[in-house]
């Protein structure tokens, strides 16, 4: 994940929002519990103290409460989600990024039909974070 990070800091074409707040943390695992997603992995809860959201050009990683509203993982998740067992982590033209909590793993959805087209386990954040925005 570290070198993930380093890569992101140096990428000038990404549009890197500010590190989390933890008070905000809190907030936003209420408010995705009231709306019945599962709460977010830890280990993506400790990118977003690094990097609180990231935009490229067709990509995204969501934050909480970014400085860029667009990218914010609540309020994403209530507009595009419909699947209770899963929240919403990033997106690109074609494909949503989600934590299935069932599966406890990242998965690549179909934006169109919700298929299935790739997989990462709870440990490879960074590889699912990769393949979302294209590095």
């Amino acid at each position: 994940m570290e070198k993930f990070i380093k890569t992101i800091q140096k990428e000038c074409a990404l549009k890197k929002q500010q590190p989390l707040e933890a008070a905000k943390l809190i907030v936003a695992q209420k408010a995705l519990a009231k709306e019945g997603y599962p709460l977010l992995p830890a280990d993506f809860i400790d990118f977003l103290k690094i990097c609180n959201g990231v935009k490229g050009e067709d990509s995204a990683v969501l934050g909480i409460e970014p400085e860029d509203m667009l990218l914010d993982l609540v309020s994403f998740n209530k507009a595009h989600n419909a699947a209770n067992c899963k929240v919403i982590l990033g997106y690109d033209d074609f494909c949503f990024l989600v934590f299935d909590a069932s599966k406890q793993c990242y998965l690549l959805l179909d934006r169109e039909d919700g298929e299935e087209l790739d997989d990462f386990s709870k440990d490879s954040l960074a590889y699912a974070l990769s393949a979302i925005l294209h590095f």
